[in-house]
């Protein structure tokens, strides 16, 4: 499905009724990534699945004199959000996490549930109390900035995969597989302004902290597991789970443990 919003075209898919669940994709996927999740849910919930800018077809981000923010992306369901009159339920992966985190606190007043899946919140870091992880997230950051610079895209996806999910990822993938994340990998770069310039403090989730859930896996990334430490000190009433197996790409790798995990949540 596709809708107009002023000069951007939104690709979206919306199947099911009953209470509205919005889902936000993670860097280099696509609404397809919550395929087996909408085929467990529509039967009791409606489910809107956007692809984010640059994703499907979705618009390509513009440039222009401002950066990406986290709020352009959530700006792409307000239609939807505006339209409905019940509580509504954010759930995103990795940088769509972050999005539905935005959304959660943008659209406050109409949440139900906020269920987050290994975000890459890397802005509730600071350099006072997590030193060690704030300069790898911002080394990262760097990296991005330079691979834009240079058009040096396919070794930014190397170092891209590497810092998710380990040495050796992007040697694995077959030659097509690599093709078609080269094609998306640009918008990282874009997706990086919007994380590195979000001023969101955990602070502002204290008051609806018992309507979030958050999953990570056990043998991610530092860099999750410090946003997961933080997330639960700071948030000491939200729910958590941590997966005994799979990396920061386990919302997608074990996608029926999640889903499972998810469905339960909501129902209970």
């Amino acid at each position: 499905m596709l809708l107009k919003i002023k000069n951007t075209t939104l690709e979206y898919h919306r199947v099911g009724s009953g209470p509205l669940i919005i889902l936000f994709h993670s860097t280099a996927s696509s609404l397809n990534q919550w395929h087996s999740l909408i085929n467990l849910l529509k039967n009791e919930y409606e489910i809107i699945a956007i692809n984010l800018f640059g994703y499907g077809l979705t618009s390509k981000w513009i440039e222009n004199n401002n950066p990406q923010n986290l709020l352009d992306h959530v700006k792409l369901t307000e239609p939807f959000i505006n339209s409905y009159k019940g509580k509504i339920t954010f759930i995103g992966h990795s940088f769509g996490g972050s999005v539905a985190m935005r959304a959660a606190l943008e659209f406050q007043i109409k949440l139900n549930k906020l269920i987050l899946l290994e975000p890459n919140a890397f802005f509730i870091l600071n350099n006072k109390d997590h030193t060690y992880a704030y300069n790898i997230a911002n080394n990262f950051g760097k990296e991005i900035n330079e691979a834009k610079v240079n058009s040096n895209w396919k070794d930014f996806a190397k170092i891209f995969l590497e810092f998710w999910i380990g040495k050796g990822t992007w040697e694995k993938m077959k030659p097509e597989q690599k093709q078609k994340f080269l094609k998306v990998i640009p918008n990282i770069y874009y997706e990086a302004q919007s994380i590195f310039n979000e001023k969101m403090n955990l602070k502002e989730f204290s008051k609806f902290q018992q309507n979030i859930y958050f999953i990570n896996a056990k043998n991610t990334n530092a860099i999750s597991k410090k946003i997961k430490e933080v997330f639960i000190s700071c948030l000491p009433k939200i729910m958590h789970t941590e997966l005994e197996e799979g990396d920061h790409m386990a919302p997608i790798k074990h996608s029926e443990k999640i889903n499972a995990l998810i469905y339960d949540y909501l129902r209970n």
